[in-house]
């Protein structure tokens, strides 16, 4: 083990057994080799240094997560990693971009600031080269000139041979025609980031407690876990027959006691229950929201006890039932009475997953919310601890906070309920989701069922995939020049190699999905979907539908040979320019009602089904995947 590696790992018990003050070292170090990698993925500084310290506090407070302290660098590169991933989907989908005509008196108003503004894009343009480079070669390039590194540790970083990084900043300089210039690396230099005194701050005022519990589970195939407070939950297989649950239960205070006080009230709970739908999860209090009284400036914590909430979520009656101003949606849109149904009764296999149960409880006795100002809490923590409220002077959210992995014997079901986010990475059983959101769910090889709960990516599935979820995008309004307009964000999901089909019945969702084999259902009633078919599944049907939604349907040159399409459409728009020839529409029709368009005049025996009432749909063929 290098000296390097030594400071890590004593470092890192020291954090372990309580001192935060051992944390500092780790942060200067890699400060830097955090920061080039965001950079190589952000391509903006100040976001860039938010990554950085977000991904820090985030590396501390699941520190008891690291197997082994002495690859603490290539650790904290895949978290910021995967911080870059999530902040470029977080700021897609909250872009809401004005343009004001009047700017150009910002630069003789503010010089300064245009000033950075023009050493920012000169910075740009130094790194254009580099910017075109691959990622893999762009990484050794940005952590070989941003962070004094020898190549050995930036191997170590990446968790690749030293010879691998070598060979890549060789191959990096002859694509570059030469090395960086002196003046070059001095510009270089000067913009790197110390953010030691910002991280250590937030981390002394965090309180954490590590856990580990092995539970036997006997003959019971069903596990519940039921988070009631914030929990981010990895999910993974088991290497024997007992349940795992191994994490950090975390908590925020203005003072390091006050942080130990709140960790007082948060608990992880467990016992076998011969009915869940009867006894329901440990008691507790849940942090619903926050209202602020009539003619009062002070935030109120809207809580309820766990028993009295939790079957609201099999239930799925809040979306037409809540009431805002003394109405209900049903009463303004009387189609949401049935065009958005309740989950119960439950499917028979969901039904069968919550009966007898190993049950798991995250959960406080009592709510710790905290009301402070901005000043006082730092946007990293405060993204960690979710506020709930903010305006320019203060922030108000959960006080605590819990990082749990539970590993899965074989063959067993596991139900989670308002878990975010949700990270599987291999399961041999079935898998449930209630009211989750942010999940990655990969390699499970049975079925997943996704219950008003929203997806980032969802790859190499066993069974097949059912989702119910009927928000309508999220998002709010805007009340701009006498304009009042809902500005609803669609949630990216991307769906990949699913084996035993997809049912799919949701609200709004920007939905990708490929190669799919067996049925293929998909209603996305005002979001769109893209979906590509490398291949002719003849005992597999398709079948897509939106309201006023797109469709995009992509097939491979040989599926589009030999499958038959028929598309409807009541007062839509469809595009077929692209498959006129290889795929002749032949089979066309129309009355008062709607239109018809396909490749036969069986229409209840196709293919592929597509059906939208005022929405976009479009044909395209592709050949090995790309177009033709």
């Amino acid at each position: 083990m290098t000296t390097f590696s030594q400071d890590d790992t004593h470092n890192i018990h020291l954090c372990l057994q309580g001192n935060a003050d051992a944390f500092e070292p780790l942060v200067r170090r890699y400060q830097n080799a955090a920061f080039a990698v965001a950079m190589g993925f952000l391509r903006d500084r100040t976001d860039a240094e938010d990554v950085v310290q977000d991904a820090f506090v985030a590396a501390y407070c699941k520190l008891s997560q690291l197997k082994d302290p002495s690859i603490f660098g290539s650790w904290l590169h895949k978290i910021v990693v995967n911080r870059c991933k999530e902040w470029s989907r977080r700021k897609k989908a909250s872009r809401l971009v004005r343009v004001d005509p009047n700017t150009e008196h910002i630069r003789d108003e503010y010089p300064v600031a245009a000033q950075n503004h023009q050493d920012y894009i000169e910075s740009l343009e130094l790194w254009d080269e580099v910017e075109r480079l691959p990622e893999h070669y762009r990484q050794v390039v940005n952590l070989y000139y941003y962070t004094g590194f020898s190549l050995k540790e930036i191997a170590a970083f990446l968790d690749i041979p030293e010879s691998t990084a070598r060979g890549r900043l060789y191959q990096s300089r002859i694509r570059l025609k030469n090395a960086l210039s002196p003046q070059e690396k001095e510009t270089i230099a000067m913009s790197m980031i110390d953010v030691t005194e910002d991280v250590q701050d937030v981390v002394c005022k965090i309180a954490r407690e590590d856990f580990k519990k092995t539970i036997d589970m006997g003959d019971v195939q069903n596990i519940v876990l039921y988070c009631g407070v914030n929990t981010e939950v990895e999910i993974k297989q088991a290497k024997g027959e007992r349940v795992v649950l191994e994490g950090s239960k975390i908590a925020l205070g203005l003072t390091e006691e006050e942080a130990r006080s709140n960790l007082g009230a948060l608990h992880v709970s467990h016992d076998l229950v011969d009915d869940f739908l009867e006894r329901g999860p440990h008691e507790g209090e849940l942090f619903l929201g926050v209202s602020s009284p009539y003619g009062s400036k002070n935030n109120v914590a809207h809580t309820k006890p766990i028993s009295e909430h939790w079957k609201s979520d099999l239930m799925n009656d809040r979306a037409r039932w809540d009431e805002v101003g003394g109405v209900r949606p049903v009463d303004v849109f009387p189609e949401l009475q049935h065009e958005i149904h309740a989950f119960l009764p439950l499917p028979e296999p969901i039904e069968h997953s919550l009966g007898k149960s190993l049950s798991v409880t995250v959960h406080a006795s009592d709510v710790r919310s905290k009301d402070l100002p901005r000043s006082a809490l730092s946007e990293n923590v405060e993204r960690i601890f979710s506020a709930v409220r903010t305006d320019p002077k203060r922030v108000f959210g959960y006080a605590t906070y819990c990082h749990l992995s539970i590993s899965v014997p074989e063959n067993a079901t596991l139900s989670v309920f308002r878990g975010g986010p949700v990270n599987v990475v291999g399961m041999n059983g079935s898998l449930v989701m209630y009211d989750c959101h942010a999940c990655h769910i990969n390699e499970v090889m049975k079925d997943v069922y996704l219950l008003n709960s929203d997806f980032t990516e969802i790859g190499r599935i066993g069974g097949r995939v059912f989702q119910r979820t009927y928000g309508y995008g999220g998002g709010g309004t805007s009340l701009d020049h006498g304009m009042l307009r809902r500005y609803p964000y669609q949630v990216e999901g991307k769906m990949e190699s699913i084996k035993g089909g997809v049912d799919i019945d949701i609200g709004c969702i920007e939905l990708d999905v490929r190669d799919v084999a067996g049925v293929v259902s998909i209603y996305n009633r005002y979001g769109t979907t893209r979906l590509y078919q490398p291949d002719h599944n003849r005992n597999g049907k398709c079948r897509l539908r939106t309201v006023s939604g797109e469709i995009k349907l992509l097939l491979d040159e040989t599926v589009a040979e030999s499958a038959s399409l028929v598309t409807h459409s009541l007062c839509g728009v469809v595009k077929y320019e692209e498959v006129k020839d290889i795929m002749p529409l032949t089979a066309w029709s129309n009355n008062v009602c709607w239109m018809s368009l396909g490749t036969t005049y069986d229409y209840g025996n196709t293919d592929f089904t597509v059906i939208t009432e005022s929405g976009t749909v479009e044909f395209e063929v592709t050949k090995n995947g790309k177009h033709r």
